[in-house]
């Protein structure tokens, strides 16, 4: 992650959870649904929570997982995810998701909220592969993420000759962050993730008005 990704979140910790309380009723429904699903999906799982920040959606995949690590780069959103109270033995650690630290075959769940959007799709690839390999066979993933929706977030930037896009979000002090954030196509997801597992089907896919998640079970391509 880069370190101007790492200061927006630091700065943004104490202000993050905002996002889920938006007065929406279909953004509410949308997100109370891809909860329950990744509750489901989750259960009875040894989980690792890559990007886990301030714990959020670590919290509620606790009430059914078996275990959780959560793994962030930033100290500052883990204190607060430290900070919360869990329903199966949960442990946060310092760690960059594109150099996840545990051995092949570690975990038989993986849960990715909100993160995919931030990798630059030049490193798309790479990352899954990461996560992939501290993944037993027959693992459970779910990754979710938010839609493109005009005038929310920031306006969307392009960069010449760069196929990633990006937002310019300004915190509640007035700073102002330059961000990657990259939207995708229920198509563009069945080809990215065909390639890495061959189990992936549009069934594996809810792509919403607010949300999308994927769902799958490992196994490889």
């Amino acid at each position: 992650m880069s370190n101007d990704m790492v200061k927006y979140y630091k700065d943004r910790a104490k202000e993050y959870e905002q996002i889920y309380e938006r007065n929406d009723p279909r953004r509410q429904e949308e997100q109370d649904l891809m909860g329950g699903e990744m509750k489901r999906f989750l259960s009875g799982m040894d989980v690792i929570d890559i990007g886990c920040g301030t714990g959020y959606w670590t919290q509620g995949a606790s009430e059914t997982a078996r275990s959780i690590v959560g793994i962030d780069v930033n100290q500052t959103v883990l204190d607060i995810a430290i900070s919360k109270t869990y329903r199966c033995p949960t442990e946060f650690k310092v760690m960059d998701a594109y150099r996840i630290e545990y051995p092949e075959k570690t975990f038989s769940g993986a849960l990715a909220s909100f993160w995919l959007s931030h990798v630059r799709r030049e490193d798309l690839d790479e990352w899954i592969e990461q996560m992939h390999r501290v993944l037993k066979p027959g693992a459970h993933v779910f990754l979710s993420d938010n839609t493109f929706i005009e005038g929310i977030g920031g306006d969307s930037i392009s960069k010449p000759g760069d196929p990633n896009t990006y937002k310019l979000r300004t915190l509640n002090d007035g700073s102002k962050h330059l961000i990657v954030k990259n939207y995708f196509t229920k198509d563009e997801f069945l080809e990215l993730f065909s390639r890495h597992t061959g189990c992936i089907t549009g069934e594996n896919i809810f792509h919403g008005r607010c949300f999308w998640w994927i769902k799958y079970t490992l196994v490889r391509a």
